[in-house]
């Protein structure tokens, strides 16, 4: 129930900002991971994006919450300063990159580990005002996308 306010806002979201190669009544959408170097020769995001035959990515991790941690391995290292908070002009830049091939570009929640879950449902509300004030079309002073908006 109290990650009920994030996941009401993140179908909206994604409908509102559907690409035009995105079809989301096909069942031939393909969608990859990217940001974990599981291979060991990931290369930028926005090399991906040149593919034609993704329809989405899926940047993993955000691996924490409330308190927002993120993991994308060597894709991105460098954060704010005074914070742990990852910063990646680069991705930002491949983001807006791969939406203007039509790419939808979504942030995945979760992954192989990490902490995560709200005490109440204020909290889950409050975490969800400052993923959209980060990752969507929010003011937040540190976004790790900078003017980048993802798309759910």
């Amino acid at each position: 129930m109290y990650i009920l306010s994030l996941l009401l806002i993140l179908p909206a979201l994604v409908a509102s900002t559907l690409a035009a190669s995105f079809n989301p009544s096909c069942n031939s959408n393909y969608a990859s991971y990217y940001g974990q170097n599981s291979a060991g020769n990931q290369q930028t995001l926005g090399n991906y994006c040149k593919d034609t035959t993704e329809d989405i990515i899926i940047l993993a991790f955000m691996h924490g919450f409330p308190n927002v941690m993120l993991n994308f391995a060597n894709a991105c290292e460098s954060t704010f300063p005074g914070s742990s908070l990852l910063h990646c002009p680069q991705i930002a830049e491949d983001i807006k990159y791969c939406q203007s091939k039509g790419k939808i570009v979504i942030l995945s929640m979760g992954g192989a580990s990490g902490s995560y879950g709200f005490s109440s449902d204020a909290q889950a509300k409050d975490f969800a005002d400052t993923v959209w004030g980060m990752f969507f079309k929010g003011t937040a002073d540190k976004r790790p996308f900078d003017d980048a908006v993802l798309d759910g």
